[in-house]
């Protein structure tokens, strides 16, 4: 696909593999003559955010060999996507708007996206700070829409790696005498833990659900001084396609959306439960009871777990 990419899957590949979490990555290179700086998740190779300008070191294109390089304009990231992402081009059309990024119940459609013929790929220019970015990094993952189709993305490790790649281009562009005037990230909004666990029910089902009165359980469980909410999928019916995705035979899924572990890009705790509820703790926080079946009592009266948090991540209390 992109050259970058290309780079960024090689340096994987030589690492033995691993199950691990897809999340967003940071990536840079100098060859002297040009530097480039990019963010991709380690499972898609079709979506990238990129800066890149002449390198401080001053070597020459003709030096180095790079004809090619990605040069993007200051205080600007290039979002590169591929055919594969948002459809083939059709030898015709050169600029498109029907591209939308989506995060729960809000939507961002892009500015107009133009083919690039060197690259074979379609990008767009966003200002750095552009408030996509903190509505695309605030939720699990979001949607890549447009007439093709779509594409879920996850957003795990994405605003972590967005400041790096700006911290980054700010940097290398001021050594070569082009100061961004955006000296820092426009700041995430305000989103409650209730909103977020609405948006992932509403991705879950793929669209509208029917909620009971025991859907939602709010509580400060991570001690942060932020709500926290437990989404509990045994209250829920989804109205378009298999109405009980998180359900099995006997356990619902219960997730615990706690303030703490979104804060660090990473996915809500997911427990099986026949039944949940939230309980006081003597350390002043709430912690999670949930009812299990019966091959999971392990001689436990009423089968009933506790969950806390223990200031790193969410644990059964013995």
């Amino acid at each position: 696909m992109f050259r970058m990419i290309a780079r960024f899957f090689a340096l994987v590949l030589a690492v033995p593999a691993m199950a691990q979490t897809p999340e967003w990555q940071f990536q840079s290179s100098d060859d002297g003559s040009f530097f480039t700086g990019s963010i991709i998740t380690s499972d898609d190779r079709d979506m990238m955010f990129l800066c890149g300008e002449r390198s401080p070191q001053g070597l020459t294109a003709l030096q180095t060999g790079n004809m090619e390089p990605d040069i993007t304009p200051r205080d600007s990231l290039r979002l590169y996507m591929s055919d594969k992402l948002i459809g083939r081009h059709d030898g015709v059309t050169q600029e498109r708007q029907d591209v939308l990024l989506v995060a729960g119940a809000t939507g961002y459609r892009l500015p107009v996206v133009i083919w690039n013929e060197l690259f074979s790929t379609w990008e767009v220019d966003l200002p750095a700070t552009d408030p996509a970015f903190s509505m695309i990094a605030e939720q699990a993952d979001f949607e890549v829409r447009s007439n093709a189709g779509s594409r879920v993305i996850t957003s795990i490790g994405l605003r972590r790696a967005h400041a790096t790649l700006t911290a980054h281009c700010q940097s290398m562009f001021t050594a070569i005498g082009q100061p961004w005037h955006t000296v820092a990230p426009a700041a995430a909004p305000q989103v409650s833990m209730r909103q977020i666990a609405e948006a992932a029910i509403q991705s879950g089902c793929g669209g509208p659900a029917t909620k009971g009165p025991k859907t939602f359980l709010s509580g400060e469980i991570d001690g942060d001084g932020t709500e926290d909410v437990v989404v509990f999928w045994g209250e829920i019916t989804c109205s378009g396609g298999y109405p009980r995705p998180y359900c099995g035979a006997s356990m619902c899924s219960a997730q615990i959306f706690a303030s703490a572990r979104h804060a660090r890009g990473e996915r809500p705790e997911d427990l099986l439960a026949q039944a949940v509820w939230l309980q006081p703790l003597s350390n002043g926080n709430m912690g999670v009871v949930t009812v299990g079946s019966l091959a999971t009592c392990q001689n436990r009266p009423n089968c009933e777990f506790i969950w806390y948090w223990n200031g790193r991540e969410i644990v059964q209390l013995n």
